[in-house]
């Protein structure tokens, strides 16, 4: 596991990365209200999905791009958040 501020810091220190912010809800758009970006990436397994039509859709008329990175099948992060929560009921 690696750290939030670890995490952010890895991804600040990418060439092409202009800024990076922990995200503190899952609202998208309201996100976008604070910081304004330009462009949304995204798992390719939200892509067609009523979620990712969704999002499509709300960005499209903000002008915000997406673009979906192919979804890693070998680490599922909903796996390892399970794992973590059955741990922390059992420590």
């Amino acid at each position: 596991m690696i750290p939030l501020a670890e995490r952010l810091e890895i991804v600040r220190n990418v060439r092409c990365v202009d800024a990076a912010h922990p995200a503190f809800t899952n609202d998208k758009v309201a996100m976008w209200k604070d910081l304004r970006f330009h462009v949304v990436f995204k798992g390719d397994d939200w892509k067609g999905t009523e979620k990712g039509n969704q999002l499509e859709r709300s960005f499209r008329e903000l002008g915000v791009e997406i673009v979906y990175f192919p979804y890693g099948t070998i680490t599922s992060s909903s796996a390892l958040r399970r794992t973590l929560r059955y741990i922390d009921e059992f420590s």
